[in-house]
């Protein structure tokens, strides 16, 4: 399934703010600093990027809390999940899943800033989460 061009841009967007933020910050720093940099290069880029968002947790259709914080969301279509460690896990592509289920939004990105290799990298079951950025896509 092909992404529409809205999407496409958007995503090209936050890939190129997250190298220029690597490529200015490089490794070692803390994932709060990672993430205010690249909410604020990707709002230079004229995109709305909302960061810690409460996601509400919904239970037979009522609100019942809050139930995550999402890292940053651009222009409430994309989720963004900010990492800042060596290696991720599967852990963290479930996270950032969760939240792209309570919140509906159908595309994600997962950037550690942590990774010795920074560029982009499918999800599989097979890879170690090695690389620093990896895509979700879920029904768009």
């Amino acid at each position: 399934m092909s992404l529409n061009p809205e999407y496409l841009q958007i995503g090209a967007n936050i890939i190129g703010a997250a190298f220029n933020v690597r490529k200015e910050s490089g490794r070692g720093l803390r994932e709060k600093y990672y993430e205010a940099a690249l909410a604020w290069e990707i709002s230079q880029l004229g995109h709305n990027a909302e960061r810690q968002k409460l996601m509400p947790c919904l239970y037979k259709g009522h609100i019942i809390g809050d139930a995550y914080a999402s890292d940053i969301i651009v222009d409430n279509k994309v989720i963004i999940e900010v990492k800042a460690k060596t290696k991720m896990t599967v852990d963290d592509i479930s996270q950032l899943l969760t939240y792209m289920k309570l919140s509906g939004i159908k595309l994600g990105y997962l950037i550690n800033f942590g990774a010795r290799d920074f560029c982009t990298e499918k999800v599989s079951n097979q890879i170690f989460y090695e690389k620093g950025i990896y895509r979700l896509v879920n029904g768009i």
